[in-house]
């Protein structure tokens, strides 16, 4: 038999007698969910009472909420853990996703030096406040990431026709 052959057929044999013991590997599914998400412990305590619950093992690709959804779109996810609500309705209405559900939620907090250039210490609504920081050519650090607390940033701003550049 020629040199290629036998492997070839040693090849076959090596993926048959394998395969088997791939299958018989534990069950998984891939979480794509948010660093803050997964940095809060909330991962972390989930996970075992998931497996305990399913047999499943989780694989979390931990990132932001514009890449999970990415992730999610290429089909390299079987769930997500985000925080974009209008993003997430979005996924879900181009056919990405069969099941959204409210988990948590955010609260968004401006923070900014103790002198106070806007004006905004205080202030309850953030739209508002970043009316104020517009008005005021107050200097404005964004993350700019795609996370979800930069797409509400995002939105914050075009609510009032600002833009931040």
């Amino acid at each position: 038999m020629p040199y290629t052959r036998r492997l070839l057929l040693a090849a076959t044999l090596a993926v048959a007698l394998l395969a088997p013991a791939a299958q018989a590997e534990d069950r998984f599914i891939t979480l794509a969910s948010t660093t803050s998400t997964e940095q809060s412990g909330l991962v972390p305590y989930l996970l075992p009472r998931f497996k305990e619950q399913t047999g499943m093992q989780v694989r979390v690709v931990a990132v932001g909420t514009g890449q999970a959804l990415a992730i999610g779109m290429k089909g390299d996810a079987d769930a997500l853990l985000v925080h974009d609500p209008e993003g997430e309705r979005k996924f879900v209405a181009e056919g990405y996703g069969v099941d959204r559900r409210e988990v948590m939620y955010n609260d968004f907090i401006i923070v900014g030096p103790k002198a106070d250039p806007a004006g905004i210490k205080g202030l309850k609504d953030a739209e508002a406040a970043f009316r104020k920081i517009a008005e005021a050519k107050a200097p404005f650090a964004s993350r700019g990431d795609d996370s979800g607390t930069n797409r509400m940033e995002l939105r914050l701003w075009k609510a009032d026709g600002i833009d931040p550049r």
